[in-house]
């Protein structure tokens, strides 16, 4: 069984950390900043938005290896993992994400 969360610590040391949790029975993602031992903030994300914080993530991951990676030649195992795992993401993230209706949009649109 997958484990529900991972602690990542600050790279700046001073006993903080950042939790991840998964709470399948709510949709929700939570990121909580730890303190020596304290939570001291905690952030809900719908699953329907983890997609865009992998986005992120993942671009971050890209332009670290784009500033490690030889200048000629072929592309390193680093790139070419990332761009596989690109091309595997998108689709299936593009499934998950879910487009809301602002309220009131939707009324005036079969109204009008």
């Amino acid at each position: 069984m997958a484990s529900r969360s991972l602690s990542i610590p600050d790279s700046r040391g001073h006993g903080s950390t950042l939790r991840v949790t998964r709470h399948p029975e709510q949709n929700k993602v939570v990121l909580s900043h730890w303190r020596d031992g304290v939570c001291v903030a905690s952030t809900p994300i719908d699953l329907t938005d983890v997609s865009a914080l992998i986005g992120v993530l993942a671009d971050a991951l890209s332009d670290a290896i784009d500033m490690t990676s030889p200048v000629s030649g072929a592309p390193s195992r680093g790139i070419q993992l990332l761009t596989e795992l690109r091309a595997w993401l998108k689709p299936r993230l593009a499934q998950v994400v879910e487009l809301r209706t602002a309220k009131g949009v939707a009324d005036r649109t079969h109204t009008g």
